[in-house]
């Protein structure tokens, strides 16, 4: 099949050039003029065009291949008919010029609308393979990415890629949003390849919406290993409800130098919760390696370890499945050599995998209820002692509540609502039972009595916790003390540092009302990341 495909490809070309040599020289000339202000036009407008279409939805899957090629088509149309309007009449050459130079022109402009067409079929959810040729993806023995199986005769998706790049960056550099093909969307034509590359022989998805991930955090060391932790939501997951994305499909773009071109790479390993709560680090060595959601989780977080081996490199957006995302401003956090070590598959001692700390922390966000409902509860008023205070509404405002869970018979008007939250705020609660990703069982070797308890909006603004509940399934015991708030560890009981998960525990915190909460952190050890908006009221 590679074969005929080669051979369809040439010829089309052969049949473009020997179309516009017959026209002439002039008409040859002008068309090519037409395609390469098309091309121009088409890849200036691709993506943002791209990212208002992008949803979530089923058309998700051809919008990148769809608008490529139709607005190309629609450009190309346009400018021909005003072409044709402009110049009515041909100027005549030799024969020898129309075949000759005429016949190279047209081919030109074949192997650009050829290249356009042949790129954006790439970007149309079909197979992995398009008549037996892959291009760029992961092979099947190794799961690394390059050129896979037998290379093509004319390949014009490349020399498209590379000639509207650089113009790109020339005299067409566009001024509109996506800025130039070269440093935006870098080598698009292995691009195209690599998002068919998916799982089921490319039956998955190929599309991410723009408000389907979040970049939280990003790590690096100076031997060139960068790790990006993307929080990624429920519009992300595949139709099979479960987010699936290959390494083919994650790409590292450089930070551009002028008009050079920049770096790529992609990710060598990834690490994840599975099913168990464990944050486990995974490599992509296997073609059959995915990185996954936690089934029937809403918030999935996962960090895409980059070893680049490059100095220098200086990363500025992550690339999911053709979705660029800007890397947080700031200074990246510091890998340690134990977690370089780990990230790139070398062996740790069990003595080290225990000191290993990722500084990205875990993905918390699952772990936040922003409620001021105490789940579970459902007790009466009237029942309640004098050691905690409340207001007219059954709001519970300071003190300390030991009860049983439940009391039957409660009716809803005498039932406690829940924690009360001044106005233009909303309550935050925060589960770091023993053995969650927010527990504190690490955090042995710390001083407790200097290591400040803080979660963090996106806005750099700390919130110390007004309270906590501490519970098993008979008792539960509220302690609420927003105007003298338990700020450091010392603060809190010190079975929370205790591995062993005897009791849960809940942190309560009261945060300004629609801040997005990023981080938890105690002293300067970042426990969890997360990407939360405290709404107030229910959920």
């Amino acid at each position: 099949m590679i074969i005929i495909f080669n051979l369809f490809i040439i010829g089309l070309v052969f049949l473009i050039a020997y179309w516009w040599a017959n026209e002439g020289l002039f008409s040859s000339i002008l068309h090519l003029v037409c395609v390469i202000t098309a091309g121009v036009i088409t890849f200036s407008l691709w993506e943002p065009l791209t990212m208002r279409v992008l949803n979530g939805g089923a058309f998700d899957n051809y919008a990148w291949g769809v608008i490529l090629v139709g607005v190309f088509c629609v450009s190309l149309f346009l400018l021909r008919v005003t072409a044709d309007k402009v110049v009515p009449a041909n100027i005549k050459f030799p024969s020898w010029a129309n075949y000759g130079i005429g016949g190279i022109t047209g081919a030109c402009s074949g192997v650009l609308t050829i290249g356009i067409c042949l790129i954006g079929s790439g970007f149309i959810q079909s197979t992995n393979e398009l008549m037996g040729y892959q291009g760029t993806a992961r092979s099947k023995s190794t799961g690394l990415i390059g050129k896979v199986g037998d290379p093509i005769w004319l390949d014009v998706s490349n020399l498209t890629s590379a000639f509207f790049s650089m113009l790109s960056v020339g005299t067409m550099h566009p001024d509109i949003q996506g800025g130039a093909l070269a440093h935006y969307n870098p080598k698009v034509d292995e691009l195209s390849t690599l998002m068919r590359d998916t799982f089921d022989n490319g039956k998955g998805q190929l599309s991410l919406a723009p408000n389907a991930a979040t970049i939280t955090k990003v790590a690096s060391n100076n031997q060139g290993l960068i790790v990006v932790q993307v929080s990624f939501n429920t519009k992300a997951k595949d139709h099979g409800g479960q987010l699936i994305i290959a390494s083919s499909q994650v790409r590292l773009i450089g930070d551009p130098n002028g008009s050079d071109s920049v770096d790529v790479y992609h990710p060598t390993a990834w690490k994840q919760e599975s099913n168990d709560g464990v944050e486990t680090l995974y490599r992509f060595d296997d073609i059959n390696n995915y990185a996954t959601s936690v089934p029937g989780r809403q918030d999935t977080g996962i960090k895409f370890a980059f070893d680049t081996k490059n100095r220098n490199f200086k990363p500025k957006f992550i690339q999911l499945r053709g979705t660029r995302f800007e890397l947080p401003s700031g200074e990246p956090l510091p890998i340690s050599e134990l977690s370089a070590r780990l990230y790139q598959g070398r062996k740790l001692t069990a003595e080290e995998i225990e000191a290993e700390r990722d500084s990205l922390g875990k993905d918390i966000s699952h772990l936040f209820r922003i409620s001021s409902k105490i789940k579970g509860l459902r007790i009466s008023i009237n029942g309640i002692p004098s050691t905690i205070a409340f207001n007219e509404d059954n709001y519970l405002l300071e003190g300390t509540l030991t009860s049983k869970w439940s009391q039957s018979g409660t009716s809803s008007k005498m039932a406690v609502k829940g924690i009360y939250a001044d106005d233009g705020t909303a309550i935050v609660q925060l589960k770091v039972s023993p053995g969650t990703n927010a527990s504190f069982g690490f955090l042995t070797q710390t001083e407790p009595e200097s290591s400040v308890v803080n979660i963090i909006d996106s806005e750099g603004r700390k919130y110390s916790p007004i309270g906590y509940i501490i519970g098993d399934d008979k008792l539960m015991q509220l302690t609420l003390s927003p105007t003298d708030p338990p700020n450091t560890l010392g603060d809190l009981p010190m079975h929370l540092l205790s591995k062993s998960r005897s009791k849960d525990m809940t942190l309560i915190f009261q945060v300004t009302e629609d801040k997005i909460i990023t981080e938890f952190q105690v002293g300067n050890v970042t426990i969890g990341t997360c990407e939360i908006k405290a709404t107030r009221g229910s959920r």
